[in-house]
């Protein structure tokens, strides 16, 4: 017998992806990943995932040729 052999009614058991632990439907967590855990498995996705890169110009602003030019000796 686990933690979750009990009867509630609406809700049935499931097994944590990682863990393997017995909880309740009720206190399972879906993960972005597509794993169902539980509360004590969960693992939220990174801010950083949702960050966007900031385009960098990389021309020069002013270009001009050079004026110095030597020729010979």
């Amino acid at each position: 017998m686990g933690d979750a052999d009990f009867l509630a009614k609406g809700s049935y058991n499931v097994e944590c992806d990682r863990c393997d632990k017995k909880i309740k439907s009720y206190d399972a967590k879906h993960e972005w990943t597509g794993a169902v855990v539980c509360p004590q498995c969960y693992d939220p996705r990174h801010s950083q995932d949702f960050t966007r890169g900031k385009r960098d110009r990389q021309s020069v602003p002013n270009p001009r040729p050079d004026s110095t030019i030597f020729v010979g000796d």
